[in-house]
């Protein structure tokens, strides 16, 4: 059966999701349900030093809200909080300028000179059902009209609610917490726009494909966010690794390759640090739990039985 790669990819790989405005950011005072797994939160320990480790869902529903307590636990136990990118930037002027010199394609070309007449075609139809013309898109890159697409479904199905990374950048700053921020904006466009480049045609067959099963795969990647499994999230991630190398490789190893010295400075900081980044960098064969067990790290799953409400004041909801 084919697994939600595309989904994965929208919904936990990159925080800069351009085209989601949503409601704001909530902060909620009451701690969400336990889970008899725990969720997705990490207490990873070497030499007496302590870091937590927390994967994210980069959008989320209202219904999603409050986040499980080992997230709120782990932040309030944490001088510092660390993550992928500084995602408050993408409405910076030099951001949004970067932005619009990336997503067009070059020259004359146009969507139909990448595609083939079917798979055009069928783009289409799907730029229609949400609300657009492929003509009005036809200067974009197609990775960047397939996350346009993705973007409006998860909007159908509530999905519009900043997530994880967003909700702890806002918190953090409100309870005046170092910030840390693995990779600039900037790094993180340039692997969005490139998505598919030089095989533009079944990236697109693909990921519609994909889309057909959107409101099952996220819910279930959720599902599995707020439970502390991973069955699916491990399934796409070994689907991607043998169906798109190259993705995985400019998704992943390459990120994690660079992360990695960085993480390694955070938890010698002599602070204690809650790094938040996208869940599936957690899982599989090259995820940062096996690299951290492979250097020495002891990691467990952080479950705590229960958390007192918080009593501090509630976050203003962002409008």
């Amino acid at each position: 059966m084919k697994k939600p790669v595309i989904i994965l990819i929208a919904v936990i790989f990159f925080i800069l999701n351009f085209p989601i405005f949503g409601e704001g950011i909530r902060d909620m005072s009451v701690p969400s349900a336990h889970s008899e797994t725990g969720s997705s939160v990490w207490k990873v320990t070497k030499d007496g030093k302590t870091m937590y480790l927390g994967g994210s869902i980069h959008v989320l529903r209202n219904e999603d809200f409050p986040l499980p307590q080992e997230f709120e636990h782990a932040f309030y136990a944490s001088e510092l909080i660390a993550l992928e990118t500084d995602a408050e930037k993408i409405a910076d002027p030099e951001v949004v300028e970067y932005i619009f010199s990336r997503v067009f394609l070059p020259g004359k070309t146009v969507l139909s000179d990448l595609l083939e007449p079917e798979t055009y075609d069928l783009l289409a139809i799907y730029c229609l059902q949400n609300g657009f013309t492929i003509e009005q898109v036809a200067k974009i890159k197609p990775s960047m009209v397939v996350n346009m697409l993705i973007v409006q479904q998860m909007e159908k199905y509530g999905f519009a609610q900043e997530g994880v990374d967003m909700y702890f950048l806002v918190k953090a700053k409100e309870y005046e917490k170092q910030i840390y921020f693995l990779e600039s904006v900037q790094s993180q466009i340039d692997i969005i726009v490139t998505m598919g480049d030089g095989y533009e045609n079944e990236y697109v067959i693909y990921s519609l494909e994909d889309m057909e099963n959107t409101e099952e795969g996220i819910e279930t990647l959720v599902a599995e966010w707020k439970n502390g499994t991973s069955t699916s999230t491990e399934d796409a991630l070994r689907e991607m690794k043998n169906t798109w190398p190259n993705m995985y490789k400019s998704l992943i190893t390459d990120r994690h390759d660079a992360w990695f010295p960085q993480i390694e400075k955070l938890f010698i900081s002599g602070k204690t640090c809650f790094l938040i980044v996208g869940l599936a960098h957690m899982y599989g064969e090259d995820g940062l739990l096996t690299e951290l067990e492979k250097s020495g790290y002891s990691i467990e799953k952080f479950t705590i039985p229960s958390l007192p409400a918080a009593s501090h004041t509630p976050l203003k909801v962002l409008r």
